[in-house]
């Protein structure tokens, strides 16, 4: 056997050159290709060391057919690695160019844009956030229509108080996507037609400055569609699960802060459903929104690319909307997307297809199949291989551990260390193998339907608005995550007790093991995150720190507002006044006026209020909230601050 330490200088080699990032920030367009590219060559490296050291001789033998079979299909799992790796080594950046272009230097002034709010059947408190949002717009030129696949008198009656259009069609074929198109094609024959779409999601309630900011890129004619980032402003079921909302960051953060940015400067951005801008020209030209496949904002950026258009993204924080509530709708929409995936393959579109899609965005369309695809299939692999080993003695990788040290270690260390770097630490290895577990099964079962079952699949709606009182376990998902861990925690015991699989190599069982105790953490947290905890709030609280007066029978006493919510707010006092519990008094909100409230609850030196406002006050916190001064967004994680999440999660 090889010494061992010699094997770790390219791992020290990569730990070496990473001392240098914190001097260097991941928008520096050279020193991102060359993280990229080195991480990129370490993982050629890789393949080459399995391709020429590590495989055995094709044989019949049922051993070296799983040996071949693994690595076939860490070859696909590998060529998505590459292909994100190359979309990862550009970025862009458009807010200076939407600040040089403002709307009112267009030929002709602002361009006329249809703001639509497809709708099915969200809650009456979702819908009117949104239809404020909407409505509030710091924009010269703007309508803006509720579609109502729905068919509720009461939205009617709100649309007509609120000053909204709102319309309904004949049957809900295609779902949201033929909900928009009836709304756009009813408006383009009207005697002034729009000249961009706008489109929301019924829980999406954008700041007043979304239709400004995303229709200055229209200045390019080349420029079809502006998508803006999703951000949330309630924790979706991962930080609640985990019981750290405020620190670790949404499951999307990384998509649209890192990966959609990227795509952007490769010319290969997408829409994504909510929160953009389509030109009213470019979407006639394909035909309106396209309906053969239930992603069909996927498939709008595709068709356009093929007409010589471009999708920009202007990475700006302009709206925020409601992330699934619990974790099967989380799995729900998860599954959706994969599905729609699938979908594009089978059409004209396709990264195969003989249509005119160009090359690059084939190439990164298949980026998103992989990832759909390969990257489940292979984490599951990776779980039952150790414990095929443990129980049975097969050996997969046919490796030493010098060897594995010397050529996966620094690829895997480049990889870890790179996606950190570019991500701000919103990519956390353990954190994003756990979640890909949990989607596994919905998006497995996405990809067969979507590239083998019928084309006519019916759109599933998220629900959203949802509240729970108690906490609720997924035990089918934990079962199965328990499952595996005991299986391999079961197989390492086995080989503690009774001795080492007879000619076994110990670099082997040394690899074996490390890969196992990865996977017990993996299996572990997944497991986490099946625990739901309760939400007992219907309305999400954003924290402040603001001036706020009471007046108490004709007396007005200063406070300081530190949370605020469309029904109530808490107030602290230095010396807090003489206040019953239940006493009826006024408070003045900045930006809302003098706002009849009940005092809720009492503490030593803060009371807690809830709202009793009339329309108007209603309408302006809308505004105040979602403005974009509270945003609630996490960009960041520390690993260490990850680890004691995953502690204090697991043992108190």
């Amino acid at each position: 056997m090889e010494p061992l330490a010699p094997s770790f200088l390219p791992c020290f080699l990569v730990i070496s050159l990473s001392l240098l990032l914190p001097y260097v920030r991941p928008t520096q367009p050279l020193a991102r290709l060359i993280g990229a590219g080195l991480t990129a060559a370490l993982l050629v490296r890789y393949l080459l060391w399995r391709a020429l050291e590590t495989l055995p001789s094709l044989t019949p033998d049922p051993l070296a057919i799983a040996g071949w079979v693994f690595f076939l299909l860490e070859l696909l799992g590998s060529a998505a690695g590459l292909i994100l790796l190359h979309v990862l080594s550009r970025s862009c950046d458009r807010s200076a160019e939407a600040t040089a272009h403002p709307v009112e230097d267009f030929p002709g002034g602002a361009p006329l844009i249809d703001l639509l709010i497809p709708t099915y059947n969200e809650q009456s408190e979702i819908l009117y956030r949104t239809i404020i949002g909407a409505l509030s717009q710091d924009y010269p030129r703007f309508r803006v229509w509720v579609l109502d696949d729905g068919k509720r008198s009461w939205l009617a009656d709100m649309c007509r108080e609120l000053g909204a259009g709102y319309r309904i069609r004949g049957d809900n074929s295609h779902g949201k996507a033929g909900n928009m198109n009836a709304a756009f094609w009813w408006l383009m024959d009207q005697p002034e037609p729009p000249d961009a779409i706008g489109v929301l999601d019924a829980d999406f309630v954008a700041t007043p400055a979304f239709l400004r900011r995303a229709a200055a890129l229209l200045h390019d004619p080349k420029v079809a569609l502006v998508q803006t980032p999703q951000h949330f402003f309630n924790p979706d079921p991962i930080q609640l699960n985990l019981g750290a909302a405020t620190l670790i960051p949404d499951e999307q953060r990384f998509f649209f802060d890192v990966i959609l940015a990227s795509k952007d400067a490769h010319g290969t951005a997408f829409s994504c459903g909510t929160s953009a801008l389509v030109r009213a020209s470019s979407l006639a030209g394909i035909g309106g929104f396209p309906t053969e496949s239930v992603t069909e904002d996927l498939l709008m950026s595709i068709k356009l690319s093929g007409l010589g258009l471009r999708t920009v993204y202007l990475n700006e924080p302009l709206t925020a909307g409601l992330a699934p509530e619990g974790l099967q709708e989380y799995l729900t929409q998860r599954g959706r997307w994969c599905l729609g995936t699938m979908q594009i393959v089978r059409t004209p579109w396709g990264p195969w297809s003989r249509g005119p899609t160009p090359p690059l965005m084939r190439l990164h369309t298949l980026d998103t199949v992989l990832f759909w695809t390969m990257t489940p299939i292979l984490r599951i692999i990776c779980l039952v291989i150790p414990v095929l080993y443990w129980w049975t003695g097969l050996v997969v990788v046919q490796a030493d551990l010098p060897g594995l040290v010397s050529n996966l270690g620094p690829y895997w260390l480049s990889c870890v260390i790179f996606l950190g770097w570019v991500s701000g630490g919103t990519n956390v290895p353990v954190l994003a193998d756990a979640m890909s577990l949990l989607v596994a099964r919905e998006s497995l079962r996405a990809s067969a339907i979507g590239l083998f079952g019928s084309r006519n699949q019916k759109f599933k709606v998220t629900a959203k608005g949802a509240t729970r009182d108690r906490t609720v376990v997924q035990w089918d998902l934990v079962a199965v995550f328990m499952g595996l861990a005991g299986l391999t925690l079961g197989g390492i015991i086995l080989r503690a007790v009774t001795g080492p699989i007879a000619g076994t190599p110990p670099d082997v069982e040394a690899m074996t093991l490390f890969w196992s105790l990865y996977n017990l953490v993996t299996l572990c947290v997944a497991a986490l995150m099946c625990v739901e905890a309760p939400r007992y709030r219907k309305e999400e609280r954003f924290a402040t720190d603001e001036p706020v007066e009471i007046t108490i029978g004709g007396q007005t006493y200063a406070g300081r507002m530190d949370n605020l919510s469309l029904v109530g707010c808490r107030v602290r006092f230095a010396d807090l006044p003489l206040i019953e519990l239940g006493a009826e008094i006024t408070l003045y909100v900045p930006g809302v006026g003098t706002v009849p409230t009940q005092v809720r609850g009492l503490r030593a030196r803060s009371c807690q209020l809830s709202f009793n406002p009339d329309s108007a006050q209603r309408a302006a916190l809308v505004r105040k909230l979602f403005s974009g001064q509270y945003r609630k967004s996490v960009s960041t994680l520390n690993p260490l601050v990850f680890c004691a999440i995953l502690w204090r999660r697991a043992f108190t």
